[in-house]
């Protein structure tokens, strides 16, 4: 019979799994309940909520009308979100694109959801206590509630990498079949061709079935199981479309991005407030700062027993934590650009972490009867987990989404009109994505187009006054009926004199649309 001890802290068979399904099953259900909230606020689902989710939706909707992405359209990620979206984008053609952005918007929760499910099954073996933690942290993260709420990588990214680790592992041991580590590296190279970070925990996994305590042949053989599953992943949703532009897919997923020159350098203070999830505490008591060095400090020491439990225990799980959390860390401080969603590829990585760090063997180092204490650590864990998303409540319904574009526009602009914008989720939430004339430019990313084409700057780093990005603007300008620009578009449109004397003399204002919207010109020639 499985001991009190080992149902809370491990080192039990994993048959006996199914006892902690429904600690899983609470936390997912607290996820998608303040998740799915959040999203029926107004505006939310059917709102100009991001940039980025029309650039990926947009390039679905482009793909199923055969328009190939880097041939025919910049995109500056892997293919593999465009693919997926596919057959949201195939219905968006009946019931619409807003309907099809906000349908999207509720498979990306689905998936985010999933994910809590996955981070309880991978430290499971580590007991109640552990699963409690992981999945709370999966449910709660500031971040992962954040780009939950529509179309960004992170959370695609996070659920096929999860996957691939669950299929990569039994229990905290490397599974022995061949087959498993072929099909957890084909779920990385997936989460690589959605985005390239995938490749971070793929090389720590990687490392860890090369040096694992077995014969080195066994351990070569593991490898290239696995690295032939990652290379067919990410080749199954790539491949076609390098074949077709190979040059061009290599300047926009890869070049681009690696000499990509932002206008500012996001500082580290800025990038841990994100990583450390201050953003609830700071909406209740202020005082950023001190909350950020605060929950930092506390992440470091988790992070510290985590690494500790490493060095005691030894197996292939408890190395992999806190290696991937440092490596992912790290890379999270590597680009210059950081944006809030960003830090949502740390989630899962942080909460398995805190998982290993909860253990039996702390617990009796410190004196403390583990097998007496968990009740109050639990009932003190649900106190806290309350209080967070009382405050996540507060801190995410704070942010004011934007008002219903379709609802604006619908009546200004003819259906399959041709409207060039800075930003597509705009015409996207519009309905008025798609133009009669096939003319039309068929630009979805105005910031990656600025990167692809002068070599990795953007509008405010450069890019402003760049030959290429100057007349590919005003090539679409001449080809317009409608132009329709975000209050953001200084950072997307160049401000070249020829762009801005072309655009005052063929276009006025036909609409101020409100905050986040913009304005919506037409030609008066």
């Amino acid at each position: 019979m499985v001991s009190q001890t080992q149902r809370l802290f491990g080192n039990y068979d994993s048959e006996s799994e199914s006892r902690y399904l429904g600690v899983i099953a609470l936390f997912v259900i607290v996820g998608l309940l303040l998740r799915f909230y959040l999203l029926a606020q107004p505006g939310h689902l059917f709102g100009v909520t991001e940039y980025d989710d029309g650039v990926y939706f947009g390039a679905a909707l482009r793909l199923i009308e055969g328009a190939v992405p880097y041939r025919d359209f910049v995109l500056v990620q892997p293919p593999g979100i465009a693919v997926l979206l596919t057959p949201i984008a195939y219905i968006a053609k009946t019931i619409g694109t807003a309907n099809g952005l906000a349908l999207a918007r509720i498979v990306t929760i689905v998936i985010d959801g999933a994910s809590i499910v996955l981070v309880g099954l991978l430290v499971r073996w580590r007991g109640r206590i552990a699963v409690s933690a992981a999945c709370a942290v999966m449910a709660l993260y500031p971040a992962a509630i954040a780009s939950s709420q529509t179309v960004l990588l992170e959370p695609f990214l996070n659920f096929f990498s999860l996957l691939g680790l669950y299929l990569c592992f039994r229990d905290s041991r490397f599974r022995s079949s061949i087959a498993a580590l072929f099909f957890g590296g084909m779920l990385f190279g997936v989460a690589g061709s959605i985005k390239a970070w995938a490749i971070v925990p793929a090389i720590v996994v990687a490392a860890l079935l090369f040096a694992a305590s077995q014969p080195v042949a066994k351990n070569i053989r593991k490898l290239a199981s696995f690295a032939a599953g990652v290379a067919f992943g990410f080749a199954l949703l790539s491949a076609p479309f390098f074949f077709l532009a190979p040059k061009a897919f290599f300047n926009q997923v890869i070049a681009a991005q690696l000499s990509r020159v932002p206008g500012q350098r996001i500082d580290f203070q800025a990038r841990m407030r994100e990583i450390a999830g201050t953003g609830p505490v700071v909406k209740m008591i202020g005082h950023s700062g001190v909350v950020t060095a605060v929950l930092s400090v506390a992440l470091l020491v988790v992070f510290l027993a985590a690494a500790f439990e490493m060095r005691v225990e030894r197996s292939n799980f408890t190395i992999f934590a806190p290696l991937v959390t440092a490596a992912v860390f790290l890379a999270l401080l590597w680009p210059s650009d950081f944006y809030y969603h960003y830090a949502d590829f740390i989630a899962p990585y942080l909460a398995i972490t805190i998982a290993i760090a909860v253990s039996a063997q702390w617990l009796q180092r410190l004196g403390l009867r583990h097998d007496r204490l968990w009740r109050p650590v639990l009932l003190a864990g649900v106190i806290l987990a309350f209080l967070w998303v009382i405050a996540s409540f507060s801190y995410e319904t704070a942010k004011s989404p934007d008002p219903q574009p379709a609802k604006l526009v619908e009546q200004l602009v003819p259906k399959g009109a041709c409207v060039v914008t800075d930003e597509v989720s705009l015409t996207v939430a519009a309905n008025r994505f798609y133009a009669s004339n096939k003319s039309c430019p068929k630009m979805v990313d105005s910031y990656g187009t600025a990167l692809e084409l002068s070599g990795g700057r953007t509008i405010d780093g450069g890019a402003s006054l760049n030959p290429r990005v100057v007349s590919a603007w005003r090539s679409d300008l001449e080809t317009a009926y409608y132009v329709w620009l975000s209050p953001q578009s200084y950072r997307r449109v160049p401000s070249a004199p020829s762009v801005n004397t072309y655009f005052e003399a063929h276009f006025r204002v036909l609409a101020t649309l409100g905050p986040g919207l913009g304005k919506l010109y037409e030609r008066i020639d």
